[in-house]
């Protein structure tokens, strides 16, 4: 076979497998025949198949998972509501607003976590209005829908105002979750909140930690909780880009 017979095979195999996913009869989660078993189909090389599955696995398509097999890559059901209300305080049912989307997509929500005190650098000192060096409470989560992880975010919080406090560190104490319930329980009134969204290729950690192929992109988001004029809270939030969505329900007085 000349390399551009090569070349036609391994682009109809993967054209076929491409058009047969997107239209559902490939389901996701569904195990792909061997490399041995579709050579034999298209009457073709492993090597050429493994060709045709290599531009699926760049798209995201399909997962390797060694030694079971290649699978239709499952993607998490959450759906993010972006609307006008989803950072209010809510009497009733979570607090937190990950959880509230999970529950709103009929998912099951969870995250870990790791907090430590460090010195703010000049970026974080910058968005939480403090001097660089300044002490801050740090927490990294990784937050999963059915068991699946979906986002990863970094959070900064002024020592000066949690050090010492009940919600000190944010996660795994008696009171509430989701940061702007847990500052009203130090009388400390979140009155709004600034996300600046933008969207870049994956990091080689990110993608490891997301499950995320190489050439993924993410939607990185900034976002600050103010009291007032201070910054109380700032952290960045880091999504698949195709997993992710932002919408905005604006009221037109």
């Amino acid at each position: 076979m000349t390399p551009d017979e090569r070349r036609r095979v391994y682009q109809e195999i993967e054209d076929d497998l491409r058009r047969r996913i997107a239209s559902g009869e490939l389901a996701e989660g569904v195990k792909l025949p061997s490399e041995k078993d579709m050579a034999a189909q298209w009457g073709t090389s492993r090597p050429t198949v493994r060709q045709a599955l290599a531009g699926l696995f760049a798209d995201g398509l399909i997962d390797r998972q060694a030694p079971f097999g290649t699978f239709v890559r499952r993607r998490p059901t959450i759906t993010i509501q972006w609307a006008t209300d989803r950072y209010q305080r809510r009497p009733d049912g979570p607090t937190s607003p990950f959880a509230r989307d999970a529950q709103q997509s009929g998912v099951t929500s969870n995250w870990q976590w790791n907090t430590r005190r460090e010195r703010a650098d000049e970026p974080t000192a910058t968005r939480l209005h403090l001097d660089t060096g300044a002490h801050v409470m740090v927490t990294n989560y990784v937050f999963t829908a059915d068991g699946s992880p979906i986002q990863l975010s970094t959070s900064w919080e002024p020592y000066n105002l949690v050090g010492g406090t009940p919600i000190e560190e944010p996660e795994g104490g008696p009171g509430p979750t989701g940061v702007i319930a847990r500052f009203d329980t130090i009388d400390v009134r979140i009155t709004e909140v600034v996300e600046i969204v933008r969207a870049r290729p994956a990091t080689a950690d990110e993608r490891r930690q997301l499950g995320m192929p190489a050439g993924s992109w993410v939607q990185a988001v900034e976002r600050t909780h103010l009291a007032g004029e201070r910054p109380v809270e700032t952290a960045d939030i880091i999504r698949p880009a195709d997993q992710a969505a932002r919408g905005y329900r604006v009221a037109i007085p």
